[in-house]
């Protein structure tokens, strides 16, 4: 005996959605115990789920298996191949039994009554009933020993079709920045997920790539109005993960955004970077996560939308840059644009060889046209494997084994030159 299980079985479920387009599906469901029944038909599941990914507990299972064999025109007609159908015809208020022939187009017949050959018979075909190994929707179908009395299943399954992503909008005012995260949640998976606990994995999961590519359509966009507080961060593994403590309902083929920060007056900075292919300065707005900042939370991956107030205190879109995954004490840079009146060139100015040894000078000329005094962050990558620095104008730090950074301040309407000279053992290859 079979017993079907749904939606109305269905005591808890919680999601998990990660960053590459799937996601976990956990759900309790209440299984009735009787000791004729040795089959259970799971129905209400994704029908974008990954079959090798089942997790069943709760029940002494046999076999399992995934069907999403569902019922079409193509597939009814192959089934009825041989046997007999009823052919409607409306308009002329007939009807006729056919043997079907071909399933393929054009439909061939043949007339039960006169043993004629038809093509493409005039009306609307008419089964008996659904064929065995046809389904409405795909199912999970276990085959189990029997139980003698109601259980509570968890069944857990990966699906394709659930993506997540942060999105940033922060404000500048004056000195300070206005920050608000949401989280979008794209659902795509075929399935409606009603009530149901969300948790958010941010970081990378490794996964097999067999080459197939997932393609997302959405055509739903619901957003939240309050920053939602029912967020809780915590770690699993090497992750982070944001679980929400109230219930969620996204429908099939809908984005929905919802608040997780809104932080007032977070201290940043703003400087002004070039390098030897710069003609104008890089902007760069630069803040610490930090909780003396009113920060110091993971920040996951997001793009953030950056607007700064006029002289007119009118709020202006300035540019937008990506969050990477930052973790707590360190530093979020975002390059927002080019600054007009801050005007860099840079050349070499003389290269001397001595013995095996290249002596190379080169100079960064910065001019700052602004009526305010700024600094400026001086990128300059030497290509050559071994090199040792012989002098320099200003004072530099080491970022890497082949790049250095001056910082120069400049006060308003004025120029600076940083030159500097390096040698290069002309021996190493």
């Amino acid at each position: 005996m079979e017993f079907q299980s749904t939606n109305q079985h269905l005591l808890s479920q919680r999601i998990t959605v990660y960053n590459d387009g799937f996601g976990l599906v956990k759900e309790v469901r209440q299984v009735q115990g009787k000791k004729d029944v040795n089959k259970i038909r799971f129905l209400d599941i994704s029908p974008e789920i990954e079959a090798d990914s089942i997790l069943i507990e709760g029940l002494h299972v046999l076999e399992q298996s995934y069907t999403s064999n569902l019922v079409s025109k193509e597939k009814l007609l192959e089934k009825y191949i041989e046997k007999i159908i009823l052919v409607k015809n409306e308009k002329q208020n007939e009807e006729m039994e056919i043997r079907l022939l071909s399933g393929a187009d054009p439909i061939i017949a043949e007339r039960i009554d006169t043993g004629e050959i038809i093509i493409s018979p005039s009306g609307q075909l008419i089964f008996p009933l659904l064929p065995e190994g046809l389904f409405t929707k795909p199912a999970l179908v276990c085959k189990i020993t029997a139980m003698e009395a109601d259980s509570e299943v968890e069944i857990s399954y990966l699906t394709k079709g659930l993506e997540w992503r942060a999105n940033y909008v922060a404000k500048i005012c004056g000195s300070a920045i206005n920050l608000t995260g949401w989280f979008q949640i794209t659902n795509n998976s075929g399935m409606n997920f009603s009530g149901s606990q969300f948790k958010l994995a941010a970081g990378k999961v490794n996964r097999y790539i067999d080459g197939s590519a997932l393609q997302m359509h959405s055509k739903l966009f619901s957003i939240a109005g309050e920053p939602d507080s029912s967020f809780q961060k915590h770690r699993v593994a090497d992750s982070h993960v944001y679980s929400m403590n109230r219930p969620v309902t996204i429908l099939n083929n809908q984005i929905k955004q919802i608040s997780f920060l809104t932080i007032e007056e977070v201290v940043f900075r703003r400087l002004y970077k070039v390098d030897a292919h710069s003609h104008q300065a890089k902007i760069v707005v630069e803040f610490d996560n930090i909780e003396a900042n009113k920060l110091g939370i993971p920040l996951p991956l997001g793009i953030v939308k950056v607007y700064e107030q006029d002289m007119g205190d009118e709020m202006m879109f300035v540019g937008e840059d990506a969050i990477q995954n930052t973790a707590i004490g360190q530093k979020v840079c975002l390059s927002i644009g080019k600054a007009f009146d801050i005007i860099s060139e840079s050349w070499e100015k003389k290269r001397e060889r001595s013995d095996h040894f290249d002596c190379i000078t080169y100079i960064y000329k910065v001019h700052n046209q602004k009526s305010e005094h700024i600094r400026v962050d001086v990128k300059h990558e030497v290509f050559e494997q071994i090199w040792e620095m012989e002098s320099s104008s200003h004072d530099y730090e080491l970022k890497q084994s082949n790049e250095l950074e001056f910082r120069v301040h400049i006060s308003a309407g004025k120029k600076v030159e940083v030159e500097f000279t390096y040698k290069v053992d002309r021996r190493i290859i």
